[in-house]
C-alpha cells in the first residue's frame, strides 16, 4: 500500500512538471474566483524620478483608463491577447478577474500579473510580457502667454496605422494653441507633470532651442501635463522678432484687436492681421486675403506692428511725439506692461527692433510733442506710418480757392498750381502768406517770395505740412478797385433802380 502511494505521488509530480498550465486550470476550476487588487505588501520595482527634473530624464509611462495593452504569457496563448484599461482603471484577466493598473508602469503590471497567477497556483513560473498597444488620448492644459489658452487633445505623431507613432511633443501642443505671444519669457517655460501622486516641474528653455537647436527642450508630453508660459519682465526687441519667426510663435494670420488713442487721425479700436494694409488716401483698409502663417523675417513688414496700427488709424497728426509712443499691454497675471516705441530711431536706422510687435488687446498711446523741428516734420510726413495725403487750404486771390488734398511734403508751388494759380487781375503775385499751426498750439506766419523757377527750398518754395494755410493777398490795383467799387456801389444801385422803373413805365404806356 505504501509502495502504491509512493508511485502515485511520483506520477503526480511528473504530470505537474510537464503540464503546469493544464494542471493549474483544472485545480483552479474547483476554487471560487474573487476580484483581486495588487498585493499591499508586495515589493515592486518602482523607479521614481528625482525631485530636480531636467529635460534629459524620462518618466516611465503609467496606465490609466483608455489605454489598450497586449498581454503575452509564454506557452499560454489562450490568455495572451489585448486588454483595455476600463473606466475604473482595471483590466479583466482570465481566472483572476479584475486587477487595478491605474498609475502603474508596464513593468509593475507585469510583476503584479505574474505574482497573481503564481500565488493562486494558476500558473507555474509564468513569464509575462506587457506592451502598450494603443495609448489613451493625450490631454494637456496650456496657460499664460499663449494665443488661445485652454485644454487640448494633442494627437500622436504619425499615421494611426504606422508602427512608428510617437508621443506628441511640446511644440506640437503650442502650435495647436496657435503659438506663444510676443511678451512670453521663452527661457522660463514650465511643464508640470503629475507622476504617481507627486508633481514635478520640467524647466524648458526655448531660447536655447532657437540658438543652439537643442531638441531636448522639445520634450514628449504625457496625459495631464500642464504647460505654463510666463510673461517676460522686460522685453528684448531682438529676441521678440526672433521668436516671432519660430514655428511655435503666435499665429500672426489670426486677427487681433488693438486700440489707438492720442495723436492719430482716427483714434479708436482696429482689427489687424498678418496681411498687408491697403491704403487709399486717408482711408486704410485691411484685406483678409489669406491665413498663411508668417514665419519669415523678410515679410516682417506684414505682421501686426505699432507702425501698421498707426497707419491703419489714418497716420500720425502733425503734433505727434514719435519718440515716446507707448504700447500698453495687460498680462495674463493682470499686471500692465508698458513697451516704449521710438519711431524716430526707426526712421533713422530702419531696424525692426525699434518697432513693436503687437498682440491681441494692446493699447497704443501716441503723446503730443511740445515742439517739432521743420526738418523732422518733413521726414515724418513721408514715412509709411503717416497719412498718404495731407490737407492744405489755399485761399485769397487764386483761381480755384479752397481745401486741397495733396501728397505729403508737397511744395508751395504745387499747392498754388493745384488751386489754378494766381488770379492775374487781382493777386499780388510776388508773395504768399504761409500760416502753420504748431504742435504747442501757437501759430506762425511767414511771408514767402514766390518764384516758380525755384526748386524745393525753405526760402522760396518750402514743403508743406498737414493743415497748412496759404493766403494770397490782393495787389494794390485790386485794393484800389475794390475801394472805388465800395464807394460807387450805392450810387450804382440807385441808378439801376431808376433805370428799371423807366423801363417798366415805358412798357405800360406802350400797352
Amino acid at each position: 500500500m505504501f509502495k502504491s502511494a509512493f508511485y502515485k505521488t511520483l506520477w503526480t509530480l511528473f504530470f505537474v512538471s510537464f503540464f503546469p498550465p493544464v494542471f493549474a486550470q483544472e485545480s483552479n476550476a474547483r476554487k471560487p474566483l474573487i476580484p483581486l487588487s495588487p498585493p499591499k505588501n508586495t515589493p515592486v520595482n518602482i523607479t521614481s524620478p528625482p525631485s530636480t527634473i531636467n529635460t534629459r530624464q524620462e518618466f516611465p509611462y503609467t496606465l490609466d483608463a483608455g489605454d489598450i495593452i497586449s498581454l503575452d504569457i509564454f506557452n499560454v496563448p489562450e490568455y495572451s491577447r489585448e486588454y483595455p484599461v476600463l473606466v475604473d482603471g482595471t483590466i479583466n484577466l482570465p481566472l483572476i478577474n479584475r486587477i487595478s493598473v491605474v498609475g502603474l508602469t508596464l513593468a509593475e503590471v507585469e510583476s503584479i500579473i505574474s505574482r497573481e497567477y503564481l500565488d493562486q497556483g494558476l500558473l507555474r513560473d509564468p513569464i509575462v510580457s506587457i506592451n502598450l498597444t494603443a495609448p489613451r488620448p493625450i490631454m494637456v492644459a496650456i496657460v499664460g502667454e499663449i494665443r488661445t489658452p485652454g485644454s487640448y487633445f494633442v494627437p500622436f505623431e504619425g499615421a494611426p496605422t504606422d508602427k512608428g507613432r510617437k508621443f506628441p511633443s511640446l511644440i506640437s501642443a503650442l502650435k495647436l494653441a496657435n503659438g506663444i505671444n510676443a511678451s512670453a519669457d521663452t527661457r522660463q517655460v514650465k511643464v508640470i507633470r503629475n507622476y504617481k501622486g507627486q508633481e514635478y516641474t520640467i524647466a524648458i528653455n526655448f531660447w536655447d532651442f532657437l540658438e543652439q537647436g537643442d531638441l531636448k527642450q522639445n520634450i514628449l508630453l504625457r496625459d495631464g501635463d500642464r504647460i505654463i508660459i510666463p510673461s517676460a519682465a522686460e522685453l528684448n526687441p531682438t529676441e521678440v522678432l526672433r521668436v516671432a519667426t519660430a514655428n511655435f510663435s503666435a499665429n500672426l494670420s489670426i486677427p487681433i484687436t488693438v486700440s489707438l488713442v492720442g495723436e492719430v487721425n482716427r483714434p479708436g479700436p482696429y482689427t489687424l492681421t498678418g496681411d498687408d494694409v491697403r491704403s487709399n488716401n486717408l482711408n486704410d483698409q485691411l484685406n483678409f486675403q489669406s491665413n498663411t502663417v508668417i514665419r519669415d523675417q523678410q515679410v516682417l513688414a506684414g505682421i501686426p506692428t505699432a507702425t501698421r496700427a498707426i497707419k491703419t488709424a489714418g497716420g500720425l497728426t502733425a503734433k505727434a511725439d514719435i519718440r515716446n509712443i507707448e504700447v500698453r499691454r495687460t498680462l495674463p497675471s493682470g499686471q500692465e506692461q508698458v513697451i516704449k516705441v521710438n519711431l524716430w530711431e526707426f526712421l533713422q536706422t530702419g531696424k525692426f527692433t525699434d518697432d513693436s510687435l503687437l498682440q491681441n488687446g494692446d493699447r497704443i498711446f501716441v503723446p503730443t510733442a511740445e515742439s517739432i523741428e521743420d526738418n523732422e516734420a518733413r521726414q515724418i510726413a513721408v514715412a509709411s506710418f503717416s497719412p498718404n495725403r495731407i490737407n492744405v487750404s489755399v485761399v485769397g486771390e487764386v483761381k480755384s480757392p479752397g481745401l486741397k488734398e495733396l501728397p505729403p511734403n508737397v511744395s508751395l508751388q504745387q499747392a498754388l498750381l493745384q488751386a489754378g494759380g494766381f488770379d492775374n487781375r487781382r493777386a499780388q503775385e510776388a508773395t504768399a502768406q504761409l500760416i502753420r499751426l504748431n504742435p504747442n498750439g501757437t501759430v506762425t506766419k511767414r511771408t514767402i517770395k514766390v518764384d516758380f523757377n525755384s526748386p524745393l527750398n525753405q526760402e522760396n518754395n518750402p514743403p508743406l505740412l498737414n493743415n497748412d494755410v496759404i493766403f494770397i493777398e490782393r495787389s494794390g490795383l485790386a485794393v484800389a478797385g475794390d475801394a472805388t467799387f465800395a464807394v460807387l456801389n450805392p450810387f450804382t444801385q440807385i441808378i439801376n433802380l431808376i433805370g428799371n422803373a423807366v423801363l417798366i413805365f415805358d412798357r405800360l404806356n406802350n400797352n
